[in-house]
């Protein structure tokens, strides 16, 4: 399928999660495999419109990312993303979702790319969705000279620092290892990372998530209306031939 690229703008309430089960739905896959699920609330989602799903979280992730999945009947396979092989999981799924973990990465996110590439079957999707880098919430913040990410803390945890280990082998701290985002991307940085990943572009849109026009958002959804581009959300799917 050509690429080709829509903005999105809803007139009625719909959170995050609904909407990104809703477009996977619209997929219509056979098998999902929900990458980094936290708590599970995409693939719990997906079960209950009686969809097969398996997960993959990282080892160190909190025990509550791995406890909801047996209320669900859900298979949570425990793999690094970055040194693991998923292609060794025999995940048979012809649908892998990334939802708001890339901004999160260390390390490069070809490499995980490369290996859902190798993963999925001929026709078989990516979906991801992130933050947008180019967001109003973002604009303003360096508009009044505030800080676009988070601050860089004094001190870790014992627990960020014990995760951290995984990425970070000097033993010097470094700002990155509390769980602030690394780097924030532009829908065109998303759609590089698949079409050099050998990725064909099946949708590729922005995505409002608080659209009530009320007193805390009409400002934003009046700039959004405007200038689409300047939405909360990214969301890109990728179709391996």
């Amino acid at each position: 399928m050509s690429a080709h690229r829509k903005c999105y703008f809803s007139t009625r309430s719909m959170s995050r999660i609904e909407a990104t089960v809703n477009d996977l739905i619209g997929l219509d896959r056979v098998r999902y495999c929900d990458l980094g699920p936290g708590k599970g609330a995409i693939s719990i989602g997906l079960r209950k419109q009686g969809r097969q799903v398996v997960a993959v979280e990282a080892p160190w992730a909190n025990p509550e990312n791995f406890s909801w999945a047996r209320d669900h009947e859900i298979t949570v396979h425990s793999q690094e993303f970055f040194t693991g092989e998923l292609a060794k999981l025999n995940l048979n799924a012809d649908c892998f979702i990334l939802a708001h973990c890339i901004a999160h990465f260390r390390f490069s996110p070809y490499l995980l790319f490369k290996k859902v590439f190798d993963a999925l079957p001929s026709g078989g999707h990516f979906y991801l969705s992130t933050v947008n880098g180019a967001s109003f919430e973002r604009v303003l913040k360096l508009f009044k000279g505030a800080p676009v990410t988070e601050r860089v803390a004094p001190h870790l945890s014992h627990r960020a620092m014990d995760i951290s280990k995984d990425w970070n082998r000097t033993g010097i701290p470094q700002i990155w290892d509390d769980w602030m985002h690394v780097k924030e991307y532009t829908i065109r940085e998303i759609e590089e990372l698949f079409t050099l990943s050998g990725f064909h572009i099946h949708k590729a849109f922005h995505r409002n998530n608080y659209p009530e026009w009320n007193k805390a958002y009409w400002k934003k959804n009046l700039a959004i209306t405007c200038f689409p581009r300047l939405a909360d959300e990214i969301v890109v799917v990728g179709r391996k031939p």
